[in-house]
């Protein structure tokens, strides 16, 4: 088997020949060379090698080596040789336009032009020719490219190629922008895990996920991710199950614990014996259900998109209405030559330069900006998705909510006193790994309390609800209020905030209050959104609406929905879409179990974590820091962009209206071409001096980091 990796790397050839050394030396390679002059490192292997495995390894070579080698898309690297040839072409044309001014005689000067257009428009005769006959749609290169013809055919050879050079030249800021967002989200956003480690006979090597099968057993080192679902059958640990669970929680591994694909290993290391195969385990199912959302959601078209599909469809038949229509109007002949060549004239300066340079060079500065801020806009649809927000939707824990918490008040039930309730308590939350347990036993701990293990016989826990414990012959239960009602047991106490109650033996004994520490950030977070418009802020969690608002009460959020599933989560988004009618909703999420709901939304924000790749593979916004003012930056930095891009719209569609009035009513002599391409070339400077007021969204953030 053969497969060749694109590299992109500029520097001493002897540094990749050593990394091409290295290759060479892995298991199952038989073969590995390198071509300077096609950038490629070619490799062949056995045909029953691990494929997925060897190319892990070469990735690791190239990046890790003397100096790092990075492996690019062969598509990525056909488009940039391509956009290279387009610009190399365009200067020979520019030569011939040069040279047949100067030195061929006028009777066969339009030979020397159409030659030197034809290199220059390589690039938009193929576009047009994919638009009509492949994609069977027209666009705005149809329109270039009659504006072209037309004021070839009148013998304005030096306006058809300004209006090509126009062309060429927002033709390659689109493409350097699209580039740049490829190139940023490549080197950012980590990979998915793919391999596992099987354990065989005290051996451990690397094999494919889809290769594992049900019994195996696998080993998970402290920090990785367990990627199947499984049975411990060797070490104890605790796994950090928030990133598939709805809310944050812990569960102590030990021998015949039962695990779910997803979770982190935070201690020690864990053989775990597989019980489903990879396209039946957790993570995948969710990952499943997100791929089928995402397939249904429509890409958000840019606005130049939408403005350019009418416009073209507009000028089209004002031309039309002029060649055909004028001559019977005015009594001159049919299809007069002044009114084709008026015709033409609309066509040629019709072409809306100030769009289509301005509006890639705003959302290029746009992605420059965020990235430099600490965030990562993945399209540059998503800028104008930024641009239309009305509706935020935040996750509780871990995005508004440290996900720490701490005892605010025991309050005990009748006769109990506060230290019997507390020890009670924490008996029930000993073995637990849930914030709540951890935060009530610390309590527990600070007043000198002590849980004797021996005098604990039996424990039991049901995730997300409760506990229960047999410590010297008394049965403790610690959970939720329905957890309790669920065990025959009636509580008494409705307090605010967050509640663990407590039942010993059958009778309820009282609760202990707590508090979610909220990040310092949140409050004027929120505020600041307001400001933006952003006309409502709401959060969706599974916890119970009293909590929620107890824990967030200080960040003044007045719509908080609790006890929802991820599907509720999901219909919520999608009632608030249909309410909104064209605005867009944005949602926040921290888990892979959000992934539906970030799909569902129009514009999704994740941070980057090193164990939640799939949330950041999902989200259209990928912040790099924990700090929710990136938030507020990435909001106003699509709506700054957005308002710039409007304007210069506007601008451009003015300025166009007056030069196609003119060229309809007005006598059009020679001339009136050209200078209205230079009238058209100031507007479009101008916008895209306007452009650069994007920055002014971020000046205060750059202020704020640098005090």
């Amino acid at each position: 088997m053969v497969k060749s990796y694109y590299i992109d790397y500029k520097g001493n050839k002897e540094v990749v020949l050593r990394a091409v050394d290295e290759i060479q030396r892995l298991p199952d390679v038989l073969k590995a060379s390198y071509s300077s002059f096609q950038g490629k490192i070619k490799v062949s292997y056995d045909k029953d090698a691990d494929e997925l495995f060897i190319e892990r390894e070469i990735a690791t070579i190239l990046l890790n080596g003397q100096e790092p080698i990075k492996i690019v898309d062969k598509e990525g690297i056909k488009t940039e040789k391509a956009n290279r040839l387009n610009l190399i072409l365009c200067g020979i044309g520019l030569i011939f336009y040069v040279l047949t001014y100067y030195f061929v005689p006028a009777a066969f000067q339009w030979i020397g032009y159409l030659f030197g257009l034809i290199l220059s428009g390589k690039v938009l005769i193929r576009k047009v020719y994919i638009g009509i006959f492949k994609k069977k749609h027209l666009d705005e290169n149809l329109l270039i490219f009659l504006a072209v013809v037309g004021a070839f055919a009148l013998s304005y050879y030096i306006e058809a190629m300004l209006v090509m050079l126009l062309y060429l030249a927002a033709d390659f800021l689109s493409w350097k922008a699209a580039l740049i967002t490829e190139r940023d989200v490549s080197e950012t956003l980590h990979k998915e895990a793919t391999t596992a480690y099987k354990v065989t006979n005290s051996l451990v090597f690397p094999i494919p996920l889809k290769e594992i099968q049900v019994g195996d057993t696998i080993l998970i080192r402290p920090g990785e991710v367990i990627p199947l679902d499984g049975m411990i059958v060797e070490g104890e640990s605790n796994v950090d199950m928030s990133p598939v669970s709805n809310e944050s929680y812990f569960m102590f591994a030990e021998p015949g614990s039962s695990v779910e694909s997803g979770g982190i290993n935070t201690e020690k290391p864990l053989h775990i014996a597989v019980t489903k195969p990879y396209n039946e385990g957790t993570v995948n199912t969710l990952i499943l259900k997100i791929k089928e959302a995402m397939a249904k959601k429509s890409v958000f078209s840019k606005t130049i998109e939408k403005i350019g599909r009418w416009y073209l469809i507009i000028i089209a038949i004002l031309a039309l209405l002029v060649v055909f229509l004028g001559p019977l109007i005015t009594g001159m002949p049919f299809l007069d030559k002044s009114f084709i060549y008026k015709g033409l004239v609309i066509l040629a300066v019709s072409c809306p330069w100030a769009m289509l340079l301005s509006t890639p060079i705003a959302y290029n500065y746009a992605l420059g900006l965020g990235k430099k801020i600490g965030l990562i806009i993945k399209e540059v649809g998503s800028i104008d998705a930024l641009g239309k927000i009305k509706t935020l939707f935040f996750t509780k824990t871990g995005i508004l909510t440290t996900g720490v918490y701490k005892v605010e008040n025991v309050i005990p039930y009748k006769n109990t006193k506060e230290d019997d309730l507390l020890s009670y308590a924490a008996v029930g939350e000993y073995r637990s790994n849930h914030p709540i347990g951890q935060a009530i036993e610390e309590a527990f701990e600070a007043g000198d309390g002590k849980v004797d293990e021996n005098l604990l016989t039996e424990y039991t826990e049901e995730r997300g609800k409760g506990t229960v414990a047999v410590y010297d012959n008394k049965v403790i239960l610690t959970g939720s209020e329905s957890f309790l009602y669920d065990n025959d047991i009636d509580v008494y106490l409705d307090e605010e905030g967050s509640l663990t109650h407590v039942a010993v033996d059958g009778e309820y004994v009282g609760a202990i209050q707590l508090s979610e520490e909220v990040k310092e950030e949140g409050a004027q977070v929120i505020e600041n959104l307001k400001k933006l418009k952003v006309n409502r802020v709401a959060v969706l969690t599974g916890e119970t609406p009293m909590g929620a608002r107890s824990a967030l009460a200080d960040l003044k959020v007045r719509n908080i929905y609790g006890d929802l599933n991820i599907e509720e989560k999901v219909e919520k988004v999608r009632k608030e879409q249909i309410r909104l009618k064209g605005k867009t909703v944005g949602f926040i999420g921290d888990t892979i179990s959000d992934g539906p709901v970030m799909v569902a939304s129009d514009v999704s924000f994740a941070y980057l974590r090193g164990s939640l790749d799939k949330v950041t593979s999902i989200a259209d916004v990928v912040l790099l820091q924990e700090d929710l003012n990136l938030v507020y930056e990435s909001v106003s930095l699509g709506k700054r962009t957005y308002s710039v891009i409007k304007q210069n719209i506007v601008i451009s569609l003015i300025t166009k209206v007056v030069i196609i009035l003119t060229a309809m009513f007005a006598y059009v002599g020679t001339g009136v071409m050209l200078i209205a391409i230079l009238i058209d070339l100031a507007i479009s400077l101008l916008t895209i001096l306007n452009c650069f007021r994007i920055s002014q969204s971020v000046r205060s953030f750059f202020t704020k980091k640098g005090e």
